[in-house]
């Protein structure tokens, strides 16, 4: 394997025709560099090739004396049945890769489950190659189904961090989509729209994972319109096309707000026409095609590089272990108007849910 060239700040310096310190506060985004200037710098870096020195960037930003580790991998930990990758986990780890190598680091994929080993000689090969960070991107779906909520890492060797707070024991730092907010935007949005009759729908083991923030933001929703008997959220195992459309018929559902396409797509192969018979709202845009789809992008890149400063400050502060106190940073994500909604001529300003007095629940 042919040993990549070092790209120093100064090499980029003499391309850009600019101070190595110019070159240093454009890559890191300081304000006093104009935009056309950073956006010159750091596209002449990724032309040529430029990574930051993780070593440094350890060296100068710990307090503590001592020889700086190798640190330049960090672990992304995988929890499946098989050696087949999830979708998502494998979109995750795709989006992660760019971010780690533009902060001058490695990502390497560690199989806990892999037959030919076992877990503990997977932490102790990580523990011996020096990878002070992991990352876990969630129980695999099939692992959480089968009641599993914690992993076999030996967590006290190693900084780690979480995205999308499915483990349970221990609780570790990390990041996630805020459901709530995500989900009183949505039907803030779908009102705007005009629709009133709004159906949630999600797999059971889903409302799980999300430890019910979605459905307890839709009951509110139902409590301050006066729906509490009316429109049950529709909660199935697994799917089932004739009582998938039942239960709409029976509410009288005019929109299906629900996570992914999954629900979306059934519907269409059911001869469902969006939006003229019916309006659709994912709480999820991603897949292909879903740009096409209505409804929430959870910004995934933004949560995970949030998830990699939480990463790096532990890792330069040398913070391994659980935490005492474990933070969650919340990602609200962003409306997306699409094809499989109807959009008003006259749409009035949406009424933001989380700004209605409660008094509306109490009463009288």
């Amino acid at each position: 394997m042919q040993k990549r060239k070092k790209v120093s700040l100064q090499h980029i310096a003499d391309r850009a025709g600019v101070s190595k310190a110019t070159v240093s506060l454009a890559l890191k985004g300081h304000p006093r560099i104009s935009k056309p200037t950073k956006q010159k710098i750091k596209l002449l870096a990724k032309e040529m090739g430029y990574r930051p020195n993780p070593h440094l960037s350890k060296l100068m930003s710990s307090t503590k004396q001592g020889p700086v580790k190798d640190q330049g991998t960090l672990g992304f930990i995988r929890s499946g049945p098989t050696g087949e990758w999830n979708p998502v986990e494998q979109k995750i780890f795709s989006k992660l890769t760019e971010i780690t190598d533009s902060r001058g680091y490695q990502l390497e994929p560690f199989w806990l489950n892999n037959p030919d080993t076992t877990p503990e000689r997977i932490n102790r090969i990580m523990w011996t190659r020096g990878i002070e960070g992991i990352i876990i991107p969630m129980i695999h779906p099939e692992m959480f189904h089968q009641g599993v909520r914690t992993l076999p890492v030996e967590w006290d060797k190693f900084c780690a961090v979480e995205f999308s707070d499915t483990l349970m024991v221990p609780r570790i730092s990390g990041v996630r989509h805020n459901h709530f907010m995500g989900m009183l935007t949505t039907l803030a949005e779908l009102e705007a729209d005009g629709y009133k009759r709004i159906g949630l729908t999600m797999w059971q083991d889903v409302e799980l994972r999300t430890h019910h923030r979605w459905s307890a933001a839709y009951l509110l929703w139902k409590q301050l319109r006066g729906f509490m008997n009316e429109l049950p959220i529709f909660v199935p195992d697994e799917y089932d096309a004739k009582a998938l459309l039942a239960w709409i018929d029976k509410n009288r559902l005019d929109v299906v707000v629900s996570p992914g396409q999954e629900v979306y797509r059934m519907l269409l192969q059911e001869g469902i026409k969006f939006p003229k018979d019916l309006g659709y709202a994912t709480l999820d845009q991603w897949g292909v095609g879903s740009e096409d789809v209505t409804g929430i992008n959870q910004d995934m890149e933004s949560q995970l590089q949030t998830m990699m400063d939480i990463l790096m400050g532990q890792i330069h502060r040398a913070e391994r272990g659980t935490p005492e106190h474990p933070v969650f940073a919340l990602n609200p994500g962003f409306w997306c108007p699409g094809n499989t909604t109807r959009s008003p001529q006259k749409r009035p300003v949406v009424r933001h849910l989380d700004q209605e007095p409660l008094s509306s629940l109490v009463s009288e």
